[in-house]
């Protein structure tokens, strides 16, 4: 199984490398850039292509190699002894722990770090002519546990827009005297030595979190060592982050009441998406042991079925997760509960199931699924402006 593995896994990432490398010519045209800048984008890419190929290889790995040995017939010479499916697919299932395994190490050590110095050289290259566009919703942490939430910047005139401050050290309102200091200000400038809040409250919490002072302030001075475009494009998105630094971001994000969705999804999506090779693998499995003796090319039409149903499925539970319309921490999960409750239901079944003729019971129907299908797949496109659009991962 580990040729099939390998060479399923060169052919998608090479696809994939494919895809970026066309989204990145406008770039090499418009900014100039060489083939090595180019190699070196594509290079840090790779973690995050893994992640994702990893998965889907081990699927069609599995199609592939259980294919073959139902087309030599040592699948039915293996049953003939008395080996049950389950048990010719169990070394598949450790198999895919193992990689399932390997994935999460890539995804939680290598990815954080190759992303952030994807976007960084990424960032480089589009504003080399420029100052960097500063997003919306930046939330960054600061000097000394002091952490920032800017809901919007003007470039032009340099303001800030919705201004909150979680501050643990004092130093930032030391009339509040509080352990925690919770600063909110309408608006804000950068004056190029700080930045000056406006029309502003300051709230300070003991120790037991409880409310010790209230107050406002009409002008607030808060003195940093670099501006405001220097701090926000530097600021990591939660695909640049371990789960070490989101469940900080979570922490934070919470304590100053802001929205902390986006984070709470990748959080989970760490150890959700590693853990879609085993759920392809016992799905995929079973699947083709039921197949593929019957129809070589039906495993694997239902696999490519299987990658499309589970990516649009972790698509859609994300962008609901992510704009709270769900809740965040199941978005992730969702697409591995439904596909792995059903092939935890076709493996304990698959030896019953493999002994009807099910292939042509289902080519009977293949219409029926047909216009169902589609069918679903209008209603998705149809309902995507209701919760906004935007690549996942």
């Amino acid at each position: 199984m580990v040729g099939p593995f390998l060479l399923a896994l060169t052919g998608l990432v090479l696809f994939i490398l494919l895809n970026i490398i066309l989204s990145l010519s406008d770039l090499m045209v418009d900014r100039g850039i060489g083939m090595l800048t180019l190699l070196r984008l594509v290079l840090l890419k790779m973690p995050s292509l893994l992640v994702i190929a990893i998965p889907m290889s081990a699927l069609f790995a599995t199609f592939l190699g259980l294919g073959r040995l139902a087309h030599d017939r040592e699948i039915v010479a293996l049953e003939s002894i008395g080996i049950p499916l389950r048990r010719i697919l169990l070394p598949l299932v450790l198999a895919a722990i193992v990689i399932g395994a390997a994935d999460f190490a890539i995804y939680n050590w290598a990815v954080p770090a190759s992303e952030h110095a994807y976007q960084q050289e990424l960032r480089s290259v589009i504003f080399r002519q420029g100052v960097p566009r500063i997003t919306a919703n930046a939330f960054f942490k600061g000097a000394d546990n002091q952490f920032f939430y800017i809901r919007r910047y003007d470039e032009a005139e340099g303001m800030l827009h919705d201004v909150h401050i979680y501050d643990t050290t004092g130093t930032l309102f030391p009339h509040a005297d509080s352990r925690v200091t919770l600063i909110t200000a309408k608006t804000g400038q950068w004056t190029g030595e700080s930045w000056e809040l406006v029309d502003g409250n300051a709230y300070g919490f003991d120790g037991e979190g409880l409310l010790a002072y209230s107050g406002t302030f009409a002008r607030l001075s808060i003195p940093l060592d670099q501006s405001v475009e220097q701090v926000l494009s530097r600021s990591r998105t939660p695909a640049e982050m371990g789960i070490a630094e989101l469940v900080d971001r979570i922490a934070g994000a919470r304590a100053t009441g802001q929205r902390a969705d986006e984070y709470i999804v990748e959080a989970h999506l760490k150890a959700a998406l590693p853990l879609a090779t085993l759920v392809f693998v016992l799905f995929g499995g079973t699947v083709s042991l039921v197949f593929s003796p019957r129809s070589r090319s039906a495993g694997i039409v239902l696999g490519m079925l299987l990658v499309g149903l589970f990516q649009g499925a972790l698509w859609w539970t994300q962008t609901l997760g992510r704009r709270g319309a769900i809740d965040p921490a199941l978005a992730a999960w969702i697409p591995d509960l439904v596909f792995g409750g059903l092939g935890i239901v076709l493996f304990l079944r698959v030896d019953r199931l493999a002994n009807r003729d099910l292939w042509s019971r289902l080519r009977a129907k293949v219409a029926w699924f047909s216009i169902v299908g589609i069918a679903a797949v209008l209603l998705g496109l149809l309902s995507l402006p209701a919760v906004g659009t935007g690549p996942i991962l």
